[in-house]
């Protein structure tokens, strides 16, 4: 991710808040254990859908890197990997291999990686990285890679549904440059590129996640994103969210959670800004269990002496709970690991307070147990 653009509050939305209000999960995403092993060492895929297996998908990688790139072979002496996933139509609508050539086993990121739907034989995802691409981009640095992502996609007729629209543009030197297009209430493409501005790899991917209505769900799609709007409107007062992109995710926790996540947030390198306003909201109870409201320059430092000054903070976050009927929560610490302050009510139930250091307010509120 562009580090510098991210909020300390979307960076917990998004890492710590995936299960319920007071339980941890993530996305599915499980390595099948229904797996044979020949005797040449090659993995046979026991699973009745998988109808392309591990030997045959290392031939689409290859063909796919000749096609795309016009890498004629892979290096023989790289250490090749090999796992078949399945993450229950989340991120991906079947089971896919995933491949990856490194250099040596205890190397940081493979030289060479593929994904390849285990049912078709499409490619998933394809990147050439040989050294770790990153650089602080630009407004103009975004501009160059959308017009080079599209002319690519073009080219190779890599998505046939329209409009195609720009999502997302980030650096970090762990994932890489990238742009990503939605096309679709639900389906994605990102586009990688390396330091020359060239496309190195591009990758699939869905969220079918949110379009789900199971019956056990006391709230929908469309009632998440009333409530959202009206938690946003209640803490932080009436937010203009015209011209933002909109995204709305339903994620399922290992214990059975559901949880809502909705949020209007623009690119940040394009306005020099980061812009975004969510909430996440359980599916089974209706309870509110996050808020977030970060605007805020990218280039704007912390205010000098609030980092780690818990009076100061304090001070902040208690004024704006007296404002928002919240002075029934009383003080409990200063949790160091999230950069939170922890409050308490009557009942025990805890809320979480992060305040932004660069605005000197608060940006963000969890009404549930950090972990």
């Amino acid at each position: 991710m562009f580090k510098k653009s991210l909020s300390v509050g979307l960076i917990l939305l998004l890492l710590l808040g995936m299960g319920g209000c007071q339980t941890e999960g993530t996305e599915k995403n499980a390595v099948y254990s229904t797996k044979q092993k020949a005797a040449n060492g090659i993995e046979k895929a026991a699973h009745s859908t998988v109808s392309i297996q591990q030997a045959e998908a290392v031939e689409k990688a290859e063909a796919a890197f000749k096609q795309y790139f016009n890498i004629q072979s892979i290096d023989k002496n790289l250490i090749q990997k090999a796992a078949l996933i399945e993450d229950n139509g989340i991120r991906w609508k079947n089971p896919y291999w995933k491949l990856s050539w490194w250099v040596a086993k205890d190397s940081n990121n493979p030289v060479y990686s593929a994904q390849i739907d285990a049912q078709s034989g499409e490619v998933v995802q394809l990147r050439y990285r040989p050294h770790r691409d990153h650089k602080v981009i630009t407004r103009q640095d975004v501009l160059s890679y959308q017009k080079t992502a599209l002319a690519f996609m073009d080219k190779y007729d890599l998505v046939k549904e329209v409009p195609v629209n720009l999502f997302e543009a980030s650096s970090s030197y762990m994932e890489g440059i990238s742009v990503e297009f939605r096309y679709g209430p639900d389906q994605f493409i990102m586009l990688y590129f390396n330091e020359a501005g060239a496309v190195s790899g591009f990758e699939f991917s869905q969220q079918l996640a949110y379009t789900l209505q199971g019956n056990d769900l006391k709230i929908d799609r469309p009632e998440a994103i009333k409530m959202a709007q009206a938690s946003i409107k209640e803490y932080y007062g009436a937010v203009d969210t015209s011209g933002l992109i909109e995204q709305v995710r339903l994620f399922e926790g290992d214990k059975g959670e559901k949880n809502w996540f909705v949020s209007w947030k623009n690119i940040a390198p394009l306005e020099g800004r980061f812009i975004r306003y969510g909430a996440q909201i359980d599916a089974l109870s209706g309870k509110v269990c996050a808020v977030e409201e970060s605007n805020h320059s990218l280039d704007k430092e912390p205010i000098a002496g609030l980092e780690n000054n818990e009076e100061k903070l304090r001070e902040i976050a208690e004024q704006f709970l007296d404002q928002k009927n919240l002075s029934g929560y009383r003080f409990d610490s200063f949790v160091k690991d999230t950069g939170t302050l922890r409050y308490m009510d009557k009942a025990g139930s805890p809320l979480h307070v992060l305040v932004d250091r660069s605005e000197g307010k608060v940006s963000s509120l969890f009404f549930f147990e950090l972990k």
